[in-house]
């Protein structure tokens, strides 16, 4: 049986930052896998045989290789090899992660909000997201088996608040403001099918 959660990030940028700064860390593929603390590696590859024809034609696909921990304190690890495609956004970047056991990952990480002297955005109903300056926002679609899917919402909340708080220290380092801690709201719409 298979489930479907829905999952949401936000990560409140500092003023000092733009959205600019920020969708070129986004669209930096090699780099954002990289901030990633499960990765061990990665390399272009081609796109699996289920990938679809839009995805398969017009983004980049990368074989990644993460070390996952199966048991608390790392007491049992192994490694674990996916195909992932990015695919860059006017506002950020969209990615599909096929990893082993039917885990389907499709995300989507972009830049919201205003900047000061910009007019504010519509507020989203339902996400608890800063209603002044700008903010980055990871919205996911986890498909996979019902018995894996809290280790891998666990492994993905740990690593993607990693990920945020990389991507907002490397735009930092171009507009000179320090980092801050991601805040991870989890907007888990599980639907079991």
């Amino acid at each position: 049986m298979s489930r479907r959660s829905f999952l949401t990030n936000i990560t409140p940028l500092p003023a000092t930052v733009s959205r600019e700064a920020v969708i070129a860390q986004l669209h930096d593929h090699s780099a954002m896998i990289e901030t990633n603390p499960l990765v061990l590696r990665h390399e272009l590859t081609d796109p699996p045989p289920n990938a679809s024809k839009d995805e398969a034609e017009n983004a980049v696909w990368y074989e990644i290789t993460d070390q996952i921990n199966y048991l608390p304190g790392g007491l049992l690890k192994g490694e674990i090899a996916y195909k992932a495609c990015f695919y860059n956004l006017p506002q950020g970047i969209q990615t599909h992660v096929f990893a082993p056991a039917g885990v389907e990952i499709r995300g989507k990480w972009s830049v919201r909000g205003n900047m000061p002297g910009e007019p504010k955005e519509p507020h989203e109903l339902g996400v608890k997201a800063p209603t002044d300056g700008l903010y980055m926002m990871e919205e996911v679609d986890l498909r996979c088996n019902v018995l894996m899917s809290g280790f891998v919402q666990r492994n993905l909340n740990k690593s993607h608040v990693v990920v945020a708080d990389k991507i907002v220290e490397r735009a930092s380092a171009h507009g000179m403001a320090a980092p801050i801690q991601a805040t991870t709201v989890t907007d888990t719409s599980d639907l079991v099918g």
